[in-house]
């Protein structure tokens, strides 16, 4: 026989049963590694390019049949960078937390029997006993538990995004570095060619007795550096290639869809120190999401304060004994904080507390500092810049005059082709200049937080334009 309490807990534990989430297995196999290491499908990659969400992202249309820009390439990576799928993950457990957050403690339900066995059992009955119970004291901070795992969702949400931009300038920066080394493979490769008709020359005519052995040792030396520096030239654009399309989740042999041609950032004017410092707190996603993670932590410093309560917990009982007394009532259940009133907690959330105050602090001069130094930095590179290209005209103009007094027989073969020589360097060092602008072009928007002007850009976004 059960008690009349018995039936209303079974009802309840199969409601419960029925509310339960359900096991899905997500195997690592075989076929899990095949999905992965596919390269993309770049017909879904244009269509979620075309309408992707960020906050300094914009959507833009691709034609990869006539190869992509670097701003393009910079879009492709966020939604095909294999390390970002893991890093979005971060996002479901950020809202499992909240979701979390907002339930409260199931009640304690309890049902017993007990039946007369022996003795005097007559006239008894089967004596039972029911209770619900309930922790109060989970209400007090039920309100503060949600706002702690909202701002955690938001930080984690900033700092995706903040990631996300990163793999979005580096690919960038990859594309801009790969572009430079196509331009300069060709210029080493041209020099290479010029020192070993400089060397063959300078060999026959040693051999003739024209000139010495020492003019002969310098002209293979000349040679070798040559040669080597197209060797390393070479490999660089292969490796550049390859990290390239690794940011892509692109299979390491596989042709890049990089526009040929595509010009870089020259960063003639770009903003002032003053003006990028200004509302760089505002601008950064790490800052802000660094400042809800600290708003997060100030709501648990509030929670484990609010905690110092005395738990309290309520319980409804109802039951019958053997002698067929029913009873109904209720018990109140509070702990009394004499020894431990929460010190521990209160005192390490404090101390995080202003653990994290003292690293935004940090964080944000640090990010002061970066902007400076590479303000500073890029101002040296254009000034280098524009005396190697100054350089570089003059060493031209040099080099076809020594071309023509050769064809006229004015000048000899070698003089010629170390006019020639000494251009084709110049314009490797050039080269060399406007990919290093444009790499400190790409660490300014990093360490300003947002796009900035510069010719040549694509699809930069002007200073000003949407901000998180």
């Amino acid at each position: 026989m059960t008690g009349p309490g018995f039936k209303p807990l079974f009802l309840l534990l199969l409601l419960s049963a029925a509310a339960c989430a359900t096991y899905h297995p997500l195997p690592l196999d075989q076929k899990a590694e095949a999905r992965a290491l596919a390269p993309p499908d770049m017909g879904r990659v244009t269509l979620e390019a075309a309408r992707i969400h960020h906050p300094l992202l914009k959507p833009v249309r691709l034609d990869v049949a006539k190869g992509l820009t670097p701003d393009e390439l910079a879009v492709v990576a966020v939604l095909t960078n294999p390390q970002l799928r893991a890093v979005r993950d971060q996002r479901g457990l950020a809202h499992a937390q909240v979701i979390q957050a907002g339930l409260l403690p199931n009640p304690v339900a309890s049902y017993g029997q007990d039946k007369p066995t022996g003795g005097n059992d007559q006239g008894t009955v089967t004596a039972y006993s029911t209770s619900l119970g309930f922790d109060l004291t989970s209400l007090l901070t039920y309100s503060l538990h949600k706002e702690a795992a909202r701002h955690e969702a938001q930080a984690v949400d900033l700092e995706v995004a903040w990631q996300e931009w990163q793999v979005a300038q580096a690919a960038r920066m990859a594309a801009y570095h790969l572009l430079a080394l196509r331009e300069q493979v060709p210029l080493a490769r041209k020099g290479m060619e010029e020192a070993r008709r400089s060397f063959d020359a300078m060999r026959t005519a040693a051999k003739a007795g024209a000139v010495s052995q020492a003019d002969e040792a310098s002209a293979r030396a000349a040679f070798e550096q040559a040669r080597q520096t197209f060797l390393l030239l070479s490999e660089a654009e292969t490796r550049g290639r390859q990290d390239l399309n690794q940011m892509l989740g692109l299979p390491p042999g596989e042709a890049t869809p990089l526009r040929e041609g595509s010009p870089l950032p020259a960063w003639r004017d770009p903003p002032s120190e003053s003006d990028l410092v200004s509302g760089l707190s505002s601008r950064r996603l790490d800052l802000l999401a660094f400042r809800k993670g600290y708003e997060s932590q100030d709501t648990r410093l509030r929670i484990a304060i609010r905690s110092q309560f005395p738990d309290i917990g309520i319980a409804l009982a109802h039951g019958r004994d053997t002698g067929n007394v029913v009873t109904t009532g209720y018990g109140v259940a509070i702990s009394l904080p004499i020894f431990d009133r929460n010190q521990g907690r209160i005192a390490y959330e404090r101390a995080t507390r202003r653990q994290m105050y003292d690293e935004y602090q940090s964080r944000l001069f640090d990010a002061r500092a970066q902007v400076a130094q590479i303000i500073s930095r890029l101002d040296s590179v254009r000034r280098q810049l524009a005396t190697a290209e100054a350089t570089l005209s003059s060493l031209r103009t040099t080099a076809e005059g020594y071309e023509k007094a050769k064809a006229a027989g004015a000048v000899d073969l070698v003089s010629a082709q170390n006019a020639q020589q000494a251009y084709l360097s110049q314009a490797m060092t050039v080269a060399s200049l406007k990919a290093e602008r444009a790499d400190l072009g790409v660490a300014l928007e990093v360490a300003s937080g947002e796009y900035l002007p510069a010719d040549a850009m694509g699809g930069a976004t002007p200073r000003g334009g949407d901000r998180p």
